[in-house]
């Protein structure tokens, strides 16, 4: 277990001390960031407009849905960012000198996921944290404690599912050009399959469908359901159909065989689908290691 910590130490300070690495792991809440202070704020407030009446609560409302969306994101950027010393570590041939020591192929690769997880969290809570100062901020409110706890614990659980599903894309490629491809592949794509770049119900019926059926994108139905609620009863006070429109359009709520999914619904989904992802990249990973 010492090797293990050890080993974990050694991936979080190359991690950290490559500064591009970071970059990289962290431009696509860079650009969620960007385009809502752009345009996607507006867009939204101009057509919640139309339903009611424009407030300093609706204003919130819309923060914290970005919030969600945002927090995510990141989530999924920040571990497979830590991957790619995993697929470094293999091309130099750095993998081979660590297993001098005495510790098998897995053992290594569990300090990888350790590490990956480790700095999904660190990430995730103090963004936040951030993000909750900002909200207040902006005109919002801090969340009670129950609200605080549930949301960590969910942040925790979305890094996990990060984590497992970024382990078994990262077994899938042998190259830093691969992996860089992915990378980026990942990084374009995940903000749409998490409903942050546009509204779940502006896009195509078939890609709604991928969506309910993608297990990264259920922690993000959690995550706003637990900033929105306060701010949603208050916008919509007596519209409750306009307040059922709204949830549906903009992904704060998934609707599963004209039944809306609940908290356990969801985190049933990302606890299936995370066990689902180990258990492929062990079948993965013993297949390459035969």
């Amino acid at each position: 277990m010492t090797t293990v910590m050890s080993l974990v130490s050694r991936h979080s300070k190359v991690f950290r001390r490559e500064r591009t690495t970071v970059f990289f792991s962290l431009l696509s809440v860079i650009i969620v960031i960007l385009l809502y202070a752009l345009f996607l704020q507006k867009t939204q407030l101009d057509s919640i407009s139309q339903m009611v009446k424009v407030t300093p609560d609706l204003k919130s409302m819309v923060n914290e849905w970005m919030v969600a969306g945002l927090l995510s994101i990141l989530a999924i950027t920040t571990t497979l960012g830590a991957f790619g010393i995993y697929v470094r570590d293999l091309e130099t041939k750095r993998a081979e000198d660590f297993l001098t020591m005495p510790i098998s192929r897995g053992t290594l690769l569990v300090s990888y996921v350790i590490n990956a997880f480790v700095i999904g969290s660190v990430f995730s809570i103090l963004a936040f944290i951030g993000c909750e100062i900002f909200l207040v901020s902006s005109g919002g409110e801090w969340v009670d404690f129950s609200t605080f706890l549930q949301i960590i614990g969910v942040l925790l659980l979305a890094v996990t599912l990060a984590s497992t599903f970024n382990l078994l894309c990262t077994l899938l490629v042998e190259s830093q050009t691969a992996f860089s491809t992915l990378s980026t592949i990942i990084g374009t794509v995940i903000g749409f399959l998490c409903g942050v770049y546009v509204p779940m119900g502006a896009l195509p019926d078939y890609v709604q469908k991928f969506m309910l059926y993608f297990p990264l994108s259920h922690p993000t139905v959690m995550l706003r359901n637990l900033f929105m609620s306060d701010s949603l009863d208050k916008v919509f006070k007596g519209a409750p159909q306009a307040k059922e429109e709204y949830m549906s359009l903009y992904g704060v709520t998934y609707e599963w065989q004209n039944h809306i999914m609940t908290q356990t619904a969801h985190l049933s989904v990302i606890v299936v689908a995370a066990i689902v992802f180990c258990v492929l990249s062990i079948l993965i990973f013993r297949l390459k290691n035969k």
